[in-house]
């Protein structure tokens, strides 16, 4: 989706009571919270705590982009759909004139593409170029694949100021459907791995009230029924938002990232719970951010703040207040890291880690180091990922402490030895639990 269309249990047997035993002193540092710098007056865009940004790829203005399996992306830029993977581009079809896109779907085999000049939808195969009109629908805006032969499609036909329709595609025949209608301009939308369809439904005001903005979902059984779709039988999942411009999933991960995009002003993308609970902000700035993707990673880690690689949230970054070329941005869960000083037998051990919850706190883990295999996965711990090559069961607590405003901590404790596994299970400064540090050895 693109704006211009009107807008993802072993014990720890050799611990036992020698560890409970243990004595532990923090040493989280005390300094005090340095002074907030003020944000330059041209264009920003910065990872939240948590979080890094891993890539910066130039971008066409006005484009739509769909992520491909294999790392490379389809870009329309309204002249061409176009793919690449940053060092090589190859064109798959062009148009005869330029057109607004809208949005790019596609299953690996054919993209299907919607543009907002003249509404015309059609389907590209990727292999030979081959481009079919399906259909034609004013005002097309996002769109997400149901399934192998259904596209679902936010629109608004009728204009401005009554509304918005989602349409069912069929992919075989091209015949359009009305599914349903919701008040406010046309929304993103976004399709989890249940099948539960999400969409963002802004102010049909001008400009929007604060917190006039809201997320809705309609679960796959609505989905695949025969009732139209509707703000009154979609359940409210968050009710004050601001300026939803695009929507990603992140089910496994239990987080739905929300793009806030206020024109003129700082944006920002934040993370809910499933249930639309604040769980932090992702990255702030002055672009818009749109075009939002989650890509798998190497890694083991979810989406969540601190969990570390194995899942990215790509985006785009539009600068049209100042005027600087849009970008496509990715960012990555940081990994708090942590490190011991130890002799791997009884003795003294400390353990400091860098990267925390500023101002949050710590719990040190320990575990006969032979129990980690090496190749990490993601538990729940406290309802939080717990990534680690040891289950939760498995691990002794030895102490806990604070972070300091930078993210740092450190602990000095009687180890019993020999060869011990230590990690550190992290909550934020409001006792949320987020995460494990990476694993050290004494």
């Amino acid at each position: 989706m693109n704006l211009p269309s009107l807008f993802r249990g072993v014990a720890a047997a050799l611990l036992g009571a020698a560890l409970a035993s243990a004595q532990s002193a923090t040493q989280a540092s005390t300094q005090s919270a340095t002074q907030a710098q003020p944000q330059p007056l041209g264009p920003w865009n910065q990872a939240a705590q948590g979080y890094q940004r891993v890539a910066e790829l130039p971008f066409p203005a006005y484009a739509a982009w769909a992520p491909l399996a294999d790392g490379s992306r389809l870009v329309f830029d309204g002249r061409s759909l176009v793919r690449t993977n940053g060092v090589w581009t190859a064109t798959i079809a062009s148009y005869a004139t330029f057109v607004f896109p809208s949005f790019v779907v596609t299953d690996g085999v054919t993209a299907w593409v919607g543009e907002s000049s003249n509404g015309s939808l059609k389907s590209i195969d990727l292999t030979t170029g081959l481009v079919r009109v399906m259909n034609t629908l004013v005002f097309n805006y996002d769109a997400v694949l149901l399934d192998a032969r259904t596209l679902l499609i936010s629109a608004a036909p009728c204009g401005f100021s009554c509304g918005s329709d989602l349409y069912q595609l069929d992919l075989s025949t091209h015949q359009l459907s009305l599914r349903g209608h919701v008040a406010g301009p046309s929304g993103p939308l976004a399709r989890d791995r249940a099948g539960n369809v999400w969409y963002g439904q802004n102010s049909p005001l001008y400009p929007a009230p604060p917190a006039s903005s809201r997320l809705l979902r309609w679960s796959a059984a609505q989905v695949q029924g025969s009732a139209l779709l509707s703000d009154s039988n979609a359940t409210v999942i968050q009710a004050q938002l601001d300026g939803v411009a695009d929507l990603a999933v992140d089910l496994e991960g239990g987080l739905v990232l929300v793009s806030q995009a206020r024109l003129g002003k700082e944006s920002e993308i934040i993370a809910l719970d499933l249930a639309g609970q604040w769980q932090g902000y992702v990255a702030r700035g002055t672009p818009w951010f749109s075009g939002l993707a989650l890509l798998d990673s190497a890694g083991p880690g979810s989406f969540h703040a601190w969990s570390g690689a194995g899942t990215q949230l790509w985006c785009v970054a539009s600068e049209f207040v100042w005027g600087g070329p849009d970008k496509l941005l990715a960012f990555e869960p940081r990994r708090a890291v942590a490190h011991t000083t130890g002799s791997g037998m009884p003795g003294l051990v400390t353990w400091s880690v860098s990267g925390a919850p500023a101002q949050g706190s710590w719990t040190l883990l320990a575990a006969p180091r032979q129990l980690w295999s090496g190749s990490e996965s993601v538990w729940r711990w406290s309802d939080a990922p717990f990534t680690s090559a040891i289950a939760p069961s498995a691990w002794t607590r030895i102490a806990k402490g604070s972070i300091d405003s930078l993210g740092n901590a450190s602990c000095a404790w009687q180890s019993p030895g020999p060869h011990l596994a230590l990690q550190g299970l992290l909550r934020t400064r409001d006792g949320r639990s987020v995460g494990t540090t990476t694993v050290s050895f004494d």
